[in-house]
């Protein structure tokens, strides 16, 4: 089963009223190919974390899946005694994706648990072994920012990013992942602002000749879609704290490449094929959301 509502006709994006579209048959390809890879993957008892994340994206872009109370029901039970899933980012996609209102208690044990995680008073790695790292920290800080810990959390991730950004090797996803918590928090938060106006600029500057993002400007890697799709989320919703006008350029620029690199069937050729096309569906989402205003 496919929603009647078309993409094309109507484009539900964060918090935002509907936005009228004439041109989005592209865009609108790629939701109705990826809501029927989740369809299919439900149906297959496919592992949960090929699914929560294309599921969760969509529901950040206020966009209902008709699989939404299967999907929730195997979240519910395929949840650990201790309150987690697999691991913490599966955790945190998990607990953003489930009611919290219908499953309060259910959402309670996840966040204390994700909690327990957290590695020496910083921020999250994949487990309490892994060493804490800003991808995965942003990660849960944009997720899930009413955290206990989201103030002594974003404050490391900021001191980590500023480091990151002076050295001499810095990743474009890190980047994303930091403007991306700070946007959740900066409103009840101390944060530099000097630091997000200087990330943005970063990122801006790291777009490559053809519209995309990669780990960094010039690595050897080719379409990175993961960067790109979350490069062009973090600076969609960046504009509102910059108004830097040059987010609108650039995020021109990636949709043109995606639609340059659409397979037929609206899916991006990357190998996870759903979860490639999924950060490219929330970075394009987001761009819009912003372009049509």
């Amino acid at each position: 089963m496919i929603p009647s509502t078309s993409l094309s006709i109507r484009l539900f994006v964060g918090n935002a009223h509907p936005v009228m579209r004439a041109d989005s048959q592209e865009l609108d390809r790629l939701h109705h190919a990826l809501i029927q890879t989740i369809a299919d993957f439900i149906n297959r008892r496919l592992p949960l974390r090929r699914i929560i994340l294309v599921a969760s994206i969509f529901k950040d872009c206020n966009i209902e899946l008709p699989t939404t109370d299967i999907l929730v029901r195997r979240l519910l039970k395929e949840q650990h005694k201790d309150g987690g899933w697999i691991d913490c980012e599966d955790t945190a996609w998990s607990l953003f994706y489930i009611n919290e209102n219908m499953h309060k208690k259910k959402v309670i044990h996840g966040l204390s648990w994700l909690e327990g995680e957290r590695k020496e008073k910083k921020g999250w790695g994949f487990c309490k072994r892994d060493h804490p790292n800003i991808p995965i920290t942003g990660q849960i800080l944009y997720l899930l920012p009413e955290i206990n810990s989201h103030i002594e959390t974003a404050k490391w991730l900021e001191n980590q990013w500023k480091k990151d950004i002076e050295s001499y090797v810095k990743l474009d996803y890190k980047g994303a992942w930091y403007v991306l918590a700070y946007i959740k928090l900066f409103e009840n938060l101390r944060l530099s602002k000097g630091l997000f106006e200087k990330t943005v600029e970063y990122l801006l500057k790291e777009q490559r000749n053809d519209g995309s993002w990669g780990p960094w400007r010039k690595h050897p890697a080719g379409d990175d879609f993961y960067s790109t799709g979350l490069c062009m989320a973090a600076l969609a919703l960046s504009y509102n704290v910059t108004g830097n006008r040059k987010i609108y350029a650039a995020l021109n620029k990636s949709i043109k490449w995606i639609k340059n690199n659409q397979l037929e069937n609206g899916l991006l050729p990357t190998h996870y094929i759903e979860e490639g096309s999924a950060w490219i569906f929330w970075g394009w989402s987001k761009a819009l959301s912003l372009l049509d205003i």
